[in-house]
């Protein structure tokens, strides 16, 4: 009789030379633990909220150094924190939380530069960049870069002033970390008008109404800890389907059943997988 993992995960006589794992029905198991999985994540965090907490790592002030380095390097100047565009940031990032949207414009038909001239900005030239889901500064600072129009918004030459907010919360039920980064210059005299405005595209946003909150020392990820177990449920169905495909390849193992369409919704579960797990979104 053959041991129970031989035939899980190996071909075998006892298991019509399929590994079990691969069988049709352990596609619906596998497929269940995987949801209920992450759903036990979601239901922790609203039962025992102290057991799973928020630690996306992001500095601020680590973004802005980037962010500099990155101007430094094209031959630009840097911009300077500015406490009145960083509450501006946080009321974005706030804003964004409260009317359930990701986006430039808001639902309610606010756009960005409303938050920069309540925050007491005086403004020439400004702009915005977002993002969300990401896990350190670096990775948001490359993702603009990567992208023409934000790398646009983070290299122009005209801006002197920089504020950046990160907020942990949900966004249509779905757990997020969101980065807003706000660019300005002032303006040189009072009969200035803000008329020039450059939209940039949006980063993660910080929470900026506690200091504790914004980088949190403890707890554990809830957005790690899904894409840990959504990595592990990848890992197991590729380890078996290669597996499948050494053993059939170097035994010519002939199946008295094909069950390739099995393989196909494997293929297709784990390219939906990589996407949840995919990290960040700029906008």
């Amino acid at each position: 009789m053959a041991h129970p993992a031989l035939t899980l995960f190996f071909p075998h006589p006892h298991n019509n030379h399929k590994a079990k794992v691969l069988w049709p029905r352990s596609i619906v198991v596998l497929i269940g633990l995987f949801i209920m999985g992450r759903s036990i994540v979601d239901i922790t965090i609203g039962l025992l909220p102290g057991v799973l907490g928020y630690a996306s790592q992001i500095d601020p002030s680590r973004v802005i150094e980037l962010t500099n380095n990155e101007r430094l390097n094209a031959g630009l100047t840097i911009v300077k924190q500015n406490q009145e565009l960083s509450q501006a940031a946080q009321a974005k990032a706030a804003d964004m939380f409260a009317h359930n949207y990701w986006a430039h414009l808001s639902p309610t038909g606010t756009e960005p530069w409303s938050f920069i001239t309540s925050s007491g900005y005086k403004y020439q030239h400004a702009g915005e960049n977002l993002a969300r889901d990401f896990g350190n500064p670096s990775d948001i600072v490359k993702a603009w870069m990567a992208s023409p129009t934000h790398r646009q918004n983070l290299l122009d030459s005209r801006y002197k002033d920089i504020g950046i907010a990160v907020m942990d919360g949900y966004l249509n039920g779905v757990e997020t970390t969101l980065v807003v980064q706000i660019f300005g210059t002032p303006q040189t005299s009072v009969s200035n008008i803000a008329s020039e405005r450059v939209e940039a595209q949006p980063v993660l946003a910080l929470e900026p109404s506690s200091p504790d909150k914004l980088i949190p020392t403890s707890g554990i990820s809830p957005l790690d800890l899904k894409k840990s177990w959504s990595l592990a449920f990848v890992i197991l169905v590729l380890f078996a389907l290669s597996l499948d495909w050494i053993f059939v390849l170097r035994y010519n193992i002939i199946r008295i059943t094909g069950d390739t369409w099995a393989h196909l919704t494997y293929f297709i579960g784990i390219a939906t997988i990589l996407i949840i797990i995919k990290q960040g979104i700029i906008l």
